[in-house]
């Protein structure tokens, strides 16, 4: 799956351009926000403490899934 597919999916899933810890946790299939954050959100600007960037969310996923 490239990073581009990844935004896409993750855009679906949130409906927009920003998206949650739970959100990414659907697409992860990891039902607990704060492992997700450890994860996939660690790091990156969180928009009122919260909302993330997908395109900066789908570029740490694809990041994570080369190791």
């Amino acid at each position: 799956m490239t990073r581009t597919e990844i935004a896409a999916e993750l855009r679906r899933i949130s409906g927009g351009g920003l998206i949650t810890a739970r959100e990414v946790g659907v697409f992860i299939r990891d039902s607990n926000p704060s492992r997700v954050r450890e994860k996939c959100l660690k790091g990156l600007e969180a928009y009122d403490g919260k909302y993330y960037l997908v395109t900066d969310v789908a570029a740490r996923i694809k990041e994570r899934s080369k190791s």
